[in-house]
């Protein structure tokens, strides 16, 4: 497994393991990994664990999803993140679907 793909997963581990509940606190860990892109953080797809699954295991809850590449996530102190093919920013960028 070549450096890249071992950082992918240490930084779903850290996730994982840290819990964040907060935007800042996950951007926080994210930043680690990738700059930001088009959002206010990024984290790229392509591999088997995504940042979805992690954060699931961290106890947010994906409310709605297209794939691995658009979804919504709210944490257990109801905070909501967007994560488009990578960007996450801050709140629901899918306002008009959301109930």
């Amino acid at each position: 497994m070549d450096n890249y793909w071992k950082q992918y997963q240490h930084t779903l581990d850290r996730i994982e393991k840290e819990k964040p509940q907060t935007f800042d606190g996950l951007k926080a860990i994210l930043d680690l990994f990738e700059p930001p892109s088009s959002g206010e953080a990024f984290f790229p797809g392509g591999a088997d664990e995504t940042l979805g699954d992690s954060l699931s295991k961290a106890g947010w809850h994906i409310d709605w999803r297209e794939g691995d590449y658009l979804w919504l996530g709210t944490s257990q102190t109801g905070e909501l993140i967007s994560y488009v093919e990578g960007d996450l920013c801050r709140g629901n960028a899918f306002k008009p679907r959301r109930d």
